[in-house]
């Protein structure tokens, strides 16, 4: 096989589980579009009309909501928005593993040794992810055109075309960040990290300006507000030529920049290496009391990274909090909104605040647990899950004390957070009851648990493609649970969903929900037991 086609090769896990995403997303949010807002033209402006109240307090999250009449400008609004990011994502993750996985499996010393040159190398890795990257979100952009062809409302090809162009931009400019960052750090794992934060920051930037916030001139660092200023799928919709071949020129500068610092630095090392002082020679063990204990030393050596977590979920609960008693006056004035309220059982203000803010808690929640498991599959691949092994742990105790460390940060940051929606509930006059809030908050933890046991098991099994398919999983659960009500489905499907197992615990028990999410937790922790001890480290 040639180098283009392992290169390619090496992608298909990423570009498979990305096209299934995006082919749900917009196959499902084509064909709610017409359940939604209905059949006629009189009833789709009377939809838009309402809609685009609701939308604008959406801004922070979704695309300005334009044309919600149109098949086009409701898939511009629910779904490229969100699509790209995913893309996005997936494109800093598969950066860092071509800037830096590969030399952790020793296939980049191998290559050189045999005579490929640094450009050609990481220049040919990139082909490889380009290629990849655009038969996946062309293939997912086909199954919305073909959504829209089955609701009866398709949209124009052209314009799907150029949507597609568009979501390949942002993609590229992932990636290239992430093969960038990769040559600045010294392991995959932090490079993943590092950039998707900077990706998620620069998104959040855009938002920012998206809901009124003025950033000036910070808005041009964003590649999502290049993407947002071409809206092909909208009547009389246009394309920002100098906004898109600015995304593909700043891809391509990016990836260009990765290549060059890659042409310098040392294989395994970063670019710039920090001194290293001379330090007194000691035998005596740390002082830090905490790492002498059993999980609650991972917890310590992770507290920052878990601070983090709690004070960024805890701002974005006090904010969305903010919203609520606007929002549900707007909700409740719009008629196919109202029904929706009515099915998911929100009649007060209370109700809305569970609904929002333990349904994004999840969702990020679940974020969290994911980048864990990256973690963990990045020590089976670095070599730290071997040395531990070595030094006398057994397999069964590395799952164990993997799964405790992460419910444990999970409950420190969903406690915090969720504490600060309380105060904020006070504060704007929302009655919210106390004990039912805390139990919501509490039940969290089972989520949390079903879904890093799953994780452990695929990383047991397939490390490589475990953030994957745990991604593709959390992505699945939480497109059930926001249409499941909308088309009527039967109870099983819903069920599919982790989320739509927690049920609505700030209003009403759901016992038998939360009760399977802890038999799934346990089964995957065993059969996660078993999958580590056939398998061996680092294959």
């Amino acid at each position: 096989m040639t180098l283009l086609g392992i290169a390619i090769r090496s992608h298909r896990t990423g570009a498979i589980a990305l096209f299934v995403i995006g082919a749900l997303s917009g196959l499902i949010n084509a064909i709610g579009y017409v359940e939604i807002a209905g059949h006629t033209r009189v009833e789709r402006q009377l939809f838009a009309q309402q809609m685009e109240l609701f939308g604008r307090q959406l801004s922070y999250i979704l695309p300005a909501p334009l044309q919600l009449d149109t098949m086009g400008g409701y898939l511009t609004w629910r779904s490229f928005g969100s699509v790209a990011l995913l893309f996005a994502i997936w494109g800093v993750l598969a950066g860092a593993g071509v800037g830096r996985g590969d030399e952790e499996r020793g296939l980049t010393e191998a290559w050189l040794s045999s005579g490929v040159s640094r450009l050609r190398w990481l220049a040919t890795r990139s082909a490889g992810f380009v290629i990849a990257s655009a038969v996946s979100i062309a293939a997912a952009c086909l199954a919305t055109q073909i959504g829209t062809i089955i609701a009866g409302d398709p949209t124009a090809l052209g314009g799907m075309a150029l949507e597609a162009m568009l979501v390949l931009a942002v993609t590229l400019v992932g990636f290239g960040l992430g093969m960038l960052v990769a040559q600045l750090v010294a392991t995959r794992r932090v490079a993943g990290t590092l950039g998707t934060a900077i990706l998620i920051a620069v998104y959040m930037l855009n938002s920012s300006s998206r809901a009124g916030g003025d950033v000036g001139a910070l808005k041009w660092l964003s590649p999502f507000y290049l993407f947002d200023r071409s809206t092909p799928l909208l009547e009389a919709g246009a394309v920002d030529t100098r906004a898109s071949l600015a995304l593909f020129g700043v891809a391509m500068v990016l990836v260009l920049l990765a290549i060059d610092a890659f042409a310098v630095r040392d294989i395994g090392g970063p670019l710039v290496r920090r001194g290293v002082g001379r330090a007194p020679t000691t035998y005596r063990s740390s002082r830090d009391p905490l790492l002498r204990l059993p999980v609650i030393a991972i917890v310590d050596q992770q507290r920052w990274w878990t601070i983090g977590w709690a004070l960024g979920l805890g701002a974005l609960g006090l904010f969305l909090t903010s919203l609520v008693r606007n929002m549900i006056d707007t909700l409740s004035a719009i008629p196919s909104m109202r029904v929706y309220l009515q099915v998911m059982g929100i009649t007060a203000y209370a109700d809305f605040v569970g609904v929002m803010w333990f349904s994004t808690a999840l969702f990020l929640l679940s974020a969290m647990v994911i980048v864990q498991a990256n973690g963990w599959a990045a020590d089976d691949g670095e070599g730290r899950l071997e040395a531990i092994l070595a030094s006398g742990a057994s397999r069964t105790r590395v799952v164990v004390e993997r799964l405790a460390a992460t419910l444990v940060e999970v409950a420190i940051v969903i406690a915090l957070s969720s504490a600060a929606v309380y105060l904020g509930a006070l504060a704007y006059d929302i009655d919210v009851p106390i004990g039912r809030f805390v139990l919501a908050t509490a039940l969290t933890i089972p989520v949390a648990f079903a879904i890093g046991a799953l994780g452990q098991l695929l990383v047991g099994w397939r490390p490589r493609v475990a953030v994957v398919l745990l991604g593709a999983t959390a992505i699945w659960s939480y497109f059930i649970q926001q249409f499941a009500a909308v088309f009527s489905w039967p109870e099983w499907i819903a069920h599919l969903s982790f989320y739509d197992l927690y049920g609505r615990p700030l209003s009403k028990d759901g016992w038998g929900g939360i009760a399977t999410l802890v038999v799934i937790g346990l089964a995957a922790t065993v059969a996660a037991q078993i999958a580590t001890r056939r398998r061996d480290v680092g294959t």
